[in-house]
């Protein structure tokens, strides 16, 4: 808060008093902009931390994904060997399960920086292209984990009918291959989903860390 004190002096004269309204607008000028001066200084910090707390996460999460994107691959060829087994059981074919897992590996992906520079309003004090690539990342992340919750679902119901790890000796009826086989079609189709919404989000990632 800017304080202006009265003249220590009875002002006598137009001269007086243009010199004393010239003191005091110098003054004010120079406490506004000291004033300024600081909060840009403040406001550059703030950018500058949550932009590096972001692509520090982003950074991190990309790690996570590429790593996550192999293990992915095998999941939906276990998956795919699982579809071949129960559709061959639901039309009464013989058939060798061979060595289904029927256990599904889930990651989760920080947005916590993100987060933070939303509710606190930093992303305003950012470059507008910048928190473009930045959000476009993380939706689609929200989108993977989205999917990834609907293929955990799915397999809690393929675990209903059989134990959830190294079911080598499963051996489906053709009755409850049917009832199981479109449980089995949907995590497919959701791990699928997944692997490609995990491609789409590497792309974003790299969009967002590899401009500056």
């Amino acid at each position: 808060m800017l304080d202006v004190h009265a003249p220590e002096h009875r002002i006598s004269g137009t001269k007086d008093f243009f010199l004393h309204l010239f003191t005091i607008t110098c003054g004010l000028l120079i406490a506004l902009g000291l004033e300024n001066g600081v909060e840009a200084i403040h406001h550059h910090h703030q950018r500058v931390e949550a932009e590096e707390s972001i692509r520090h996460e982003l950074a991190q999460n990309r790690s996570d994904a590429m790593a996550a994107a192999a293990g992915l691959k095998l999941e939906i060829e276990n998956i795919r060997r699982t579809l071949a087994y129960v559709q061959a059981r639901s039309e009464n074919r013989p058939a060798d399960p061979g060595n289904i897992d029927l256990s599904f590996h889930e990651g989760t992906l920080a947005n916590a920086a993100w987060n933070t520079a939303t509710s606190t309003g930093t992303l305003s004090l950012m470059p507008q292209q910048e928190v473009e690539r930045f959000a476009a990342a993380y939706k689609e992340q929200d989108l993977l984990q989205t999917t990834a919750e609907q293929a955990l679902n799915d397999y809690l119901e393929l675990q209903s009918f059989a134990p959830a790890t190294q079911t080598s000796t499963l051996d489906l009826p053709p009755s409850a291959a049917s009832a199981v086989l479109p449980y089995v079609r949907h995590t497919l189709a959701h791990l699928e989903g997944m692997y490609a919404v995990g491609a789409g989000l590497l792309n974003a990632y790299n969009r967002a860390l590899d401009n500056r």
